[in-house]
């Protein structure tokens, strides 16, 4: 062999060398599905939920329906090696009256020691992961169901940097900062609807420029958090709480994310963000996530441009697996087709990017199970919008809807026939962790 032939050889086996450490930590990548945020302790809270996160025996399988509000279906039956949700993050909460930051305290920590002990006693399904490192070994060498904690309502846990280092030691990724209610960390989105209006009666009778947005110790709390290396979710934030924490998170350079808050141009509500807050979250280098729900998602005083839409959509079935479709691809159209306006980057378009970078600009999903809704109706059959065709076949989400976790990988399978990209919502797992481990790593001495 000649020399500059060896030479030609040598290099190609390094290249090849390259491209399999390439590959390796291309694998090495998450691209599970990542369900944001479910409730298995909600009877913890509201005893009239049920008994919480528990199997049934498989003889007994409860008779569920997508109607299913104040009724537990937070089944581990549902939960462990479920397609459509690897990993699952629990939320913690409190009563939205809550006042004594000790009993505040008791009531999260016990929620999180149920679902630590109920982990323990299933080990061979359920582990809960309390770093990122952890959720990337446990994804990549078991097949268990993945938990993760977060808390729903910070009101009366974070009182300084002590508290949110505290919620850091228990494994809490994120916490939404702000719920039902007003608080003494801001202002809460009161959607239409008496009873939300009732749950937060005081904020609804108060004029809207006299409710105010995030307060200074909304603001401070925030920056505890991120000491301890936990996120903040924006989630339920009034429009101007909303609005006050993206400036103050850009001025801190703390990326922020939505769990499961709606899409403005569609949920026309103060509940739905806005086109130009959904580019200031990604170009801090947050997300947004969706709530899967089809009733919780319906359009509403929605702009004409989705008014006219909606009104040519001759299949479209409102409240089913079409409304969180619909909601998702314009989500995922306005993200995609403003790259160039988040990224400020103005050579390239998304479709230029490789795997890795296009992880930056994922949508997640929320369940919200054992939340405070009902979940997609059926699209077919009595209480769907159309009648069953024989000889047809049919996803279950699309004749009988959401009654439970279970049909999570029924919806995904139906969008993906349906030829929906569901990369954004796989690669959101990744993005997850990245941010998780970028919070960490940030963490105040």
């Amino acid at each position: 062999m000649k020399f500059y032939e060896l030479i030609i050889c040598i290099f190609l086996v390094f290249l090849s060398m390259e491209t399999l450490q390439a590959q390796e930590t291309s694998e090495k990548e998450l691209r599970e599905y990542l369900d944001l945020q479910m409730h298995p302790t909600m009877h913890m809270t509201y005893s009239f939920f049920g008994e919480g996160f528990q199997y049934f025996p498989e003889e007994k399988e409860p008779t569920l329906s997508h109607k299913h509000l104040f009724k537990n279906v937070n089944f581990a039956n549902y939960w462990e090696n479920n397609k459509g949700a690897r990993i699952i993050v629990t939320g913690a909460l409190n009563k939205e009256g809550i006042k004594n930051p000790k009993k505040a305290r008791r009531n999260i920590l016990k929620q999180i020691e149920y679902v630590n002990d109920f982990a323990e006693k299933h080990v061979d399904k359920f582990v809960v992961a309390k770093s990122p490192q952890e959720v990337r070994e446990l994804a990549h060498t078991t097949d268990k169901t993945i938990i993760v904690h977060s808390i729903e309502g910070a009101r009366r846990l974070v009182n300084s940097q002590e508290d949110a280092d505290f919620w850091a030691a228990q494994g809490v990724a994120f916490m939404t900062l702000i719920h039902l209610r007003d608080t003494e960390l801001g202002s809460s989105a009161i959607k239409p609807g008496f009873s939300l209006k009732l749950i937060n009666f005081k904020g609804a009778l108060r004029k809207h420029e006299k409710r105010g947005g995030l307060t200074e110790l909304g603001k401070q709390t925030i920056l505890w958090l991120a000491c301890a290396g936990i996120m903040t979710d924006i989630t339920h934030m009034s429009d101007q709480s909303r609005e006050d924490a993206l400036d103050f998170m850009e001025e801190y350079d703390i990326p922020p994310i939505s769990t499961h808050d709606l899409y403005r141009p569609i949920q026309n509500h103060p509940r739905g963000i806005s086109k130009e807050q959904v580019l200031r979250i990604y170009r801090n280098k947050g997300f947004i996530s969706l709530p899967i729900s089809g009733i919780s998602l319906m359009p509403y005083q929605a702009d004409d441009y989705y008014t006219e839409m909606l009104d040519t959509m001759s299949c479209y079935c409102n409240g089913s697996i079409d409304t969180y479709q619909l909601t998702y691809e314009e989500v995922k159209h306005h993200v995609e087709s403003n790259y160039q306006k988040i990224s400020g980057d103005s050579e390239r378009v998304f479709m230029d990017l490789s795997e890795d970078e296009k992880v930056d600009f994922s949508i997640g999903f929320q369940s919200d199970f054992n939340g405070w809704l009902h979940h997609s109706r059926p699209k077919y059959g009595d209480e769907g919008c159309f009648e069953i065709e024989e000889g047809k076949q049919y996803e279950k989400i699309e004749t009988d809807g959401m009654p439970h976790p279970g049909y999570l990988s029924s919806q995904w399978q139906y969008l993906e026939k349906e030829g929906v990209d569901l990369l954004p919502i796989q690669r959101n797992s990744e993005r997850f962790v990245q941010l998780w481990e970028m919070f960490l790593e940030r963490k105040c001495d």
